[in-house]
């Protein structure tokens, strides 16, 4: 069996399984009504995001699989690229792929098996342990984003919006928001940004991201995913949560932005 060895415990959430329940635990203490299929979290390391992170988790419902769209920081690897691993590990254990959705993602769009492009990629693996944790039965599908090409990220959610119709799954964008500006500015461009997701204006919000430069490492899942839901016939997006790493730093000069957001 080909299982993915995790790259970032230890760095961006806790390397054992007896510190990493403990912080889970805390992030999901308080409960909330799983009703979204397809949601935005954060993937910065748990201390500034987990929380935010937790809170897309708490509204997501279970599915039997869990697709997961990341952006590629490394560069390795093809522009779309899904995780050709039958398992990843992490402290809590290993978690299976959906391999036959992912033969259907990759038959229908310009999607390829490539594994070199998840090998180091944070993005998607800071996202297991949230799913082992709510989902322990679920299963994944990790796909790496590295292209800004709008036709091929369209391509993509057709291909999803598509396979849905044979297997139920939900899906998890993965993106941080401003990264490394003053805080003013921070939440300024972000929270105009959000509204355009909040009305599912996929067009409005890659144009507004790709002309305007902002540092949305995950505007690409993003935008996949907003058009994955207006294909589903989602009426629109909630802002659940939106905080800085200021929070935690308490630098404001200089911070990185993450949301919670649901498809509802």
């Amino acid at each position: 069996m080909k299982v993915r060895e995790p790259a970032v415990a230890g760095q961006f959430y806790p390397g054992s399984e007896e510190e990493l329940l403990s912080m889970l635990n805390r992030f999901f203490a308080r409960k909330a009504k799983a009703i979204a299929s397809e949601v935005i979290a954060p993937h910065a390391g748990y201390i500034y995001s987990g929380q935010i992170a937790a809170e897309s988790f708490k509204r997501l419902k279970k599915a039997k699989t869990i697709v997961i769209l990341c952006p590629n920081h490394t560069g390795l690897g093809s522009e779309i690229a899904v995780s050709e691993s039958e398992a990843w590990l992490t402290p809590l254990g290993k978690v299976y792929l959906d391999t036959k959705l992912a033969e259907q993602i990759v038959e229908k769009s310009s999607a390829t098996f490539d594994e070199l492009a998840h090998i180091s990629e944070h993005s998607a693996e800071v996202q297991v342990p949230f799913i082992q944790y709510l989902f322990r039965d679920s299963k994944i599908l990790p796909i790496t984003i590295g292209t800004d090409n709008f036709d091929l990220l369209i391509e993509l959610a057709n291909a999803l919006a598509e396979a849905s119709k044979k297997t139920k799954f939900s899906l998890v964008a993965s993106s941080d928001f401003s990264h490394f500006v003053p805080l003013k500015f921070a939440k300024q461009k972000d929270l105009k940004a959000i509204e355009f997701i909040k009305k599912l204006d996929t067009e409005g919000f890659y144009n507004f991201v790709t002309k305007n430069r902002l540092s949305i490492c995950g505007y690409a899942p993003i935008t996949v995913a907003m058009h994955y839901c207006k294909l589903k016939r989602r009426k629109g997006a909630k802002l659940v949560k939106y905080d800085t790493s200021a929070r935690v730093t308490g630098d404001k000069s200089n911070v990185v932005g993450y949301a919670s957001i649901i498809f509802v």
